[in-house]
């Protein structure tokens, strides 16, 4: 089967970044698939270009383990305009390349994946070209987002358009995918059907937690740390993900000179949370850059726990699918979640996550596995039989692949009677 997948953000396993479509892409290969993904050259988490040094082609084709990426060509930026100039390139010219490319070899299958609806419009109209199935996968609730983060109002005409938007391709595709298993009640609020609705999270491939690709700047990261309780944390430093609390946190634990915070990724807060650490005079957190994916395993094999912190919103309603949580089961590190039990929701069964707002909570559950080395064996034992039961990619890809021949055959069944 042939399947395209339009995401304009996706990574490959060097690049900063989830590998959400690479990873799944790799297992349906495996089953004797053809995935294509269509990129954007430019990574938004790095803000660096990746692949046309030159810059003098707008396309480029690289196969990655049997996963075939159409990296596009793409302007950088920085600020807000320079996004949108971004995704306009990113929309305009994947568009051009896949309608070229259906000519010669239609697909199956294309798969359109928000964040921005964009990509998801292309592949509409490319499903709609080539005749073949259409999957909306909306890995972000937009504009939901943006209505309870409180960034624009639910009457402001930018979001009654994107609802607007957002309906419409309800509609027209065949499936619609979300990551959150409440989302699908989000989905089904907007008056669709609900067997159109697929939940797919985020998941994580075991094979990278078996064996460790060492890494010299993850060394460099660890050095004079060695002989530390790492608890660390792995992402974007924005506003949504609420790190000042850890910073708190870890204040409050400085008292213990083996306890130490490490703190990966870059975003718009990351100075500013380096400046609170600072005016505290912290001396038990190591700030660290981004790195690409491929590196994460060996990392996080190299700490003790690790750490989430979650913003009080209404939007965690609908849940939530982080790759850093799966990441984390699949090293076997337990999960302190900063946030209201009531947004972890089923996470809170799973043995070795604890979840409060309380700070003294958290504290006696960091100083509970510090003091209890063998129950942080158990519980790493069980979050790794727990991720690998519910949660890799091989066990997430026989679900989809499930719908995709349901659809297909389907489809090939209603043309003959016609």
């Amino acid at each position: 089967m042939n399947i395209w997948i339009f995401n304009h953000y996706a990574a490959a396993p060097e690049h900063v970044g989830g590998t959400r479509h690479y990873d799944l892409a790799k297992q349906l290969c495996k089953k004797g698939h053809s995935v294509t993904i269509f990129a954007s050259s430019f990574n938004h988490f790095s803000k660096e270009e990746m692949v046309f040094k030159d810059g003098k082609r707008d396309y480029q084709l690289e196969t990655i383990e049997g996963v075939n990426f159409n990296w596009v060509n793409t302007p950088s930026y920085r600020g807000i305009l320079g996004r949108a100039r971004n995704i306009l390139s990113y929309t305009i010219k994947s568009f051009q390349k896949a309608k070229r490319d259906c000519e010669m070899e239609k697909p199956d299958l294309i798969i359109g994946s928000s964040v921005h609806p964009l990509a998801a419009f292309i592949g509409y109209l490319l499903a709609k070209k080539a005749k073949c199935c259409f999957y909306f996968e909306e890995r972000d609730l937009w504009p939901q987002t943006f209505v309870d983060f409180g960034k624009i109002s639910a009457k402001n005409p930018l979001a009654a358009g994107l609802y607007k938007f957002e309906k419409f391709l309800y509609q027209k595709a065949d499936r619609i995918i979300v990551l959150f298993d409440k989302a699908q009640n989000y989905v089904r609020s907007k008056g669709t059907d609900h067997k159109k609705v697929i939940c797919l999270p985020n998941g994580v491939d075991l094979s990278n937690y078996h064996q460790f690709k060492r890494s010299d700047s993850v060394d460099r990261i660890f050095k004079g740390i060695e002989d530390k309780f790492v608890v660390v944390y792995t992402g974007s430093h924005g506003i949504a993900n609420h790190l000042e609390p850890v910073i708190e946190l870890f204040s409050r634990l400085e008292d213990n000179p083996k306890l130490h915070l490490l703190m990966v990724g870059d975003g718009t807060r990351k100075k500013e949370l380096m400046s609170i650490a600072n005016e505290k005079g912290m001396t038990n957190i190591t700030f660290a850059d981004s790195i690409p994916k491929s590196e994460i395993p060996y990392l996080l094999n190299r700490a003790n726990m690790s750490i989430i912190s979650i913003m009080d919103s209404p939007l965690y309603k609908w849940g939530f699918s982080m790759n850093k949580i799966y990441d984390y089961m699949a090293a076997g590190l337990p999960i302190i979640m900063m946030a209201s039990p009531r947004d972890v929701g089923s996470l809170m069964d799973v043995p070795g996550i604890q979840a409060s707002n309380v700070m003294k909570e958290n504290e006696r559950a960091i100083m509970h596995y510090f003091n209890n080395p063998d129950e942080l064996k158990h519980d790493s034992r069980l979050l790794k039989d727990y991720v690998r039961k519910h949660y890799s990619w091989e066990v997430l890809s026989d679900q989809l692949e499930n719908y995709i021949y349901q659809d297909i055959y389907k489809e090939e069944a209603d043309e003959k009677i016609i």
